[in-house]
Parts: C-alpha cells; structure tokens; sequence
C-alpha cells in the first residue's frame, strides 16, 4: 500500500474511533428517555474480529416485556456513526432476510435475528468500525393513555418505522483483522560479519518470520541466486533454512504455540564463482492462500588478493660473511605469502598455482615457486642463497626482495601489494677465511693430541 493509502486508512481510523466514542456517550445520555419502550434486546457480544473480505454474525435476542396488544412489530435499523457504512443484513434464525427489517413479536413473546456484517469495501486489516442497532416498535404505548392496534378494534395503521418509541440503542465495535499475512525480516549481514563470500565457503544469513495473520497458517520456502552481472550462477547452493510445511500460529490470542521463527539461508558460493554481486532471494509462501513475502539481500564474491609485507621477509641469520676469496655463508630466506581474496579472478583464473620469485640485487635467487592460495590461506617458503658481495658503507644493507604473482598472471583486488623487500647485511672478512679458522683450529688440535699422548707413553715407561 502507498504512503497516501495508508494515510487515508489511518484518517479513517482515527474518525471511526472518535464515532465509536461519541456512540458510547449518546447512548448513555438517551438510555433514560428510552427506557418506556415495551422491547429489549441483546446482543451475544459488542466486539468481533471481522476478516477482510469475510463475514461475522451477532445474535440478537429481542424481548417483548407488552402483554396488552397481541402483537407487536419491532423495525431494526442500523446507523455506522464513524461515516463508513459496511454491508448488513437481518436476518431470522434460517437465515432468510427480514421483510422490510421488522420483526414480529408476540404478546410478551420473544425473537431471535442474526445480525450479520459484510467486510468488503472500505474495510481494511487494522481498520476499526462500529454500528449502532435501534428498534423501533409499533403500536405505540402510553402508559395510562389510550391504545392502538388492541382488542377494542382500533388499529394502528403506521409502520413501525415510522415510530418514536424506540429501544435503547446497542453498539457492536469491529475490529478488521487479515487471515492470513506474513513477513520475514533479514538481517543486513551475514553470521562471519559483512556481506563478502567465498568460494566453497558457506554462510548462514539469520532471518526471522512473523505470522502477522489472525490464524494459523504455514509456509513453503523458496531460497535463489542471482548474478546482477549475468555471471553463471551453476554450483551455488542455497537453503532457505526452514522447511515446508513451516506453521506459525496467528495474532489470534486463543490461539497456543508460537508466532515467530528464526532460522537463516546457508550460502555456499561454486568454487567456479566469478567475482562480482550476487543477490539472495527468500521467498516464503504461504500454504493457506496469503500474500507471499520475501527479502532479497546482496552478497560480493571479491577477487583474490595476493599479498606480502616487508614484515613477512626473514632470514636463518641476522648477518653473514664473504671472505676475500669469495667464499660466504649460507643464508636462508623465508618469506611468508597469503591470500586475502578469493579464488578465482575474473577471468576465471584460480589461485592454485600462484607463483613466488626470490630476488637479491634485482637478479633472481633460485627458482620460481608455486604453491596454492585459496581464501585465507598464509604459507611459508624458503631458498638457500649464498651471498655474493658485501654491502657497502653507503647502503643499509643488500636488498633482498620476494614478490608473489611476479607476471600478474592473477587479476587481483589489490595489485599494489605483491612484493616485500628487507635489507641484509653481508660483511667481507679481511685476515681470515672460513679454511684458515679450521686449518688453524686443527693444528691446534693435532699438538693437543700429541702432547697428550706422549705424556701417557712417557709416564707409562717411568712406571715400569
């Protein structure tokens, strides 16, 4: 319904209400005058819940407390104060219509009429109306005075419409009530947080549905993906959650269990998904003939992004050494790569076989690397590299660099990110070599052993 046509249903509101009340207060106000009429009646209940579109039925029982005239012609009219007229009938106890809306009473006899009210036209779910039943009865009565249509021959030829003597009025208040609504509400973000997905992940999107009808219904569901670029949606896997035949009972409050229910949609992105926006629809149907609701909330495949810092770049040693003959130390270096993104770029290209290059100096260090980098995924390699100049006294030290995805074989999120460089420190030693350290440690070694051993012989001698 639009902005305005709920504005003229809550006018309308507003207006029957103030009726209802005035209704109230003027009936109060005449009940004295009235109350010389020789007919009551009453009424099973002054408030129903009427359906849109549907019916209700009041029992009116009319009363004839006369015992002079033998009978007596009571004519109902209706009188809707809120200005909103809604289709009525009177009708005797086998349903069939009253001639005129009058009903003949008996000396001090009684009647029963049904009272039934159409919402059809003007009657909307939340709108609330009343009517005001009065009768009017023929012949008239004067207490003490003389009588009409009695056994003395005189007859009273005027209708009993046309009478002043009326009962005191009664009210009947409707409230409109909708058989069978419902609506679902989704949250903004999925149960991980955001609205990003990835391939061959799943997610679970809460939802809550609210049986916002007067009685008890149940629904079907219906849980779709759609790609707004077109992209091929084949693979995914939608559940809607809850499951067909799902019953909520109504606003009715005799009614016992529960009218809400939460669950939430399970996403599973195709490991083939493309990236770009896709929309989620959940439709709940209901069973018993309501209006289908539905949400509809976007989700975003994102593009891989291969990533690694300066800070991911560390070696065996905090420094090493090349001697003048050009001999060095062996260093390893780690670098630590990762994939903040998805799994397959636009073009269809997924990130099972990322490559990794090593570099020092600009000029590569071993060779190329591939390793897989799914979703999330962080892993650590390695090269072995031996040094081969110092730094000098001008730089912080020799640049080693690593970079993943090196051709940009990968259309990324990101490609600024790719590549991590660190500064090693490479020292040149000037007196001594690695052979010369071992060649003199082992002549060292060699006297020990010697000087040793003749002073085991030379006491063992000085024994014997």
């Amino acid at each position: 319904m639009s902005k305005i046509g709920f504005s003229k249903a809550d006018n309308r509101r507003v207006i029957m209400a103030f009726a209802v009340v005035a209704m109230f207060l003027a009936t109060m106000g005449v009940s004295n005058v009235e109350a010389a009429s020789p007919v009551s009646f009453t009424t099973d209940a002054n408030t129903f819940d009427i359906m849109e579109g549907g019916q209700v039925t009041a029992t009116l029982t009319i009363s004839n407390q006369d015992t002079n005239f033998k009978k007596m012609d009571l004519f109902l009219k209706t009188n809707w104060p809120g200005g909103t007229s809604w289709t009525s009938r009177f009708t005797d106890a086998n349903y069939d219509d009253l001639e005129n809306d009058v009903v003949t009473l008996t000396k001090g006899g009684s009647a029963t009429v049904l009272f039934t009210v159409y919402c059809n036209t003007n009657c909307d779910n939340g709108d609330v109306n009343a009517v005001q039943i009065t009768g009017y009865s023929d012949p008239k009565w004067y207490n003490g005075g003389t009588s009409s249509g009695s056994d003395d021959g005189v007859t009273d030829t005027s209708p009993a419409s046309a009478s002043s003597n009326t009962t005191i009025s009664k009210t009947i208040t409707y409230t409109v009530r909708t058989g069978y609504a419902h609506n679902i509400e989704c949250a903004n973000e999925h149960n991980g947080g955001g609205i990003d997905v990835y391939q061959g992940n799943t997610y679970s999107w809460p939802y809550t549905l609210t049986n916002t009808g007067w009685n008890t219904d149940n629904y079907g569901f219906t849980a779709t993906v759609t790609s707004v670029s077109g992209a091929d949606v084949g693979g995914w896997d939608i559940e809607p959650g809850l499951v067909d035949p799902k019953e909520l009972t109504g606003v009715d409050t005799s009614l016992s269990g529960s009218s809400e229910a939460d669950s939430a949609i399970q996403i599973t992105p195709a490991l083939t998904a493309v990236p770009g926006t896709y929309e989620i629809e959940l439709v709940v149907s209901s069973n018993l003939g309501g209006t289908p609701d539905n949400c509809v909330r976007s989700v975003v495949v994102p593009e891989p992004d291969l990533e690694i810092t300066d800070k991911d770049i560390d070696f065996s040693h905090t420094s090493a050494w090349i001697s003048t003959r050009g001999d060095s130390q062996l260093v390893t270096i780690y670098a630590t790569v990762r994939n903040n993104g998805g799994n397959i770029d636009a073009n269809g290209i997924n990130t099972n076989a990322v490559t990794v290059k090593f570099y020092v100096d600009s000029a590569p260090v071993g060779t190329s690397q591939t390793i897989t980098l799914e979703h999330g995924d962080e892993e650590t390699i390695e090269v072995a590299w031996n040094p081969a100049r110092s730094h000098t006294v001008d730089e912080v030290g020799i640049v080693v660099s690593v970079k993943v995805d090196p051709a940009n074989d990968i259309a990324e999120l990101d490609e600024t990110n790719n590549e991590g460089n660190q500064f090693f420190k490479v020292v040149r030693t000037k007196s001594s070599t690695p052979s010369f350290f071992m060649g003199f440690f082992a002549l060292i070694g060699s006297v020990a052993v010697a000087v040793m051993l003749s002073s085991y012989y030379k006491n063992k001698d000085s024994e014997e």
